[in-house]
């Protein structure tokens, strides 16, 4: 079936964000795989991720089925948050998913007392890049050798910063 604009994003505004648990393990799991493939987190990390570690993990959720998720990490005694991971199923990349996803972190990330975010992704993902840019994120490092499997060539990591607005500062 092919999809107009205008239906991709009447299915998008048809779903809808929430707290992921371990029950939604092997969808976020599928999205991953789908979304990264060789760079994909391990089921294993990804279990960590959203049961263990102290973070919190949102999904995107479109009629039962996770098409994306996010996980932002929280450091005791640290006003900096840490996007660990944003995933969105290529079927609903560049349709507005990843920005709803990164919003909601943001606001998570407020509520836990944080002021900054920070992030790391390949400095050869342009789109991932273009967002966090958009977004109001700026380059901070460029890490070099940081990832051990190339993407387009590159193992370099870009860092990138936001300031967050804390009604309290």
């Amino acid at each position: 079936m092919t999809m107009t604009i205008s239906t991709m994003t009447m299915m998008i505004s048809e779903g809808g964000l929430r707290f992921a648990s371990e029950i939604d393990l092997d969808g976020i799991a599928e999205v991953e795989n789908r979304a990264f493939g060789e760079h994909a987190y391990d089921f294993v990390t990804l279990k960590y991720m959203v049961t263990e570690a102290n973070s919190v993990t949102i999904v995107f959720d479109l009629k039962g089925r996770i098409l994306g998720y996010a996980t932002v990490y929280f450091r005791k005694n640290s006003r900096v948050a840490h996007l660990e991971s944003i995933a969105v199923d290529p079927s609903l990349q560049g349709k507005g998913v990843g920005k709803l996803l990164l919003d909601e972190i943001e606001k998570i990330s407020v509520l836990n007392d944080c002021n900054r975010i920070i992030l790391e992704t390949f400095e050869m993902n342009k789109s991932a890049l273009s967002l966090y840019q958009k977004s109001g994120y700026v380059v901070r490092d460029v890490l070099v050798n940081y990832y051990t499997i190339p993407f387009d060539g590159s193992r370099n990591a870009i860092r990138l910063v936001k300031k967050l607005k804390n009604n309290l500062e």
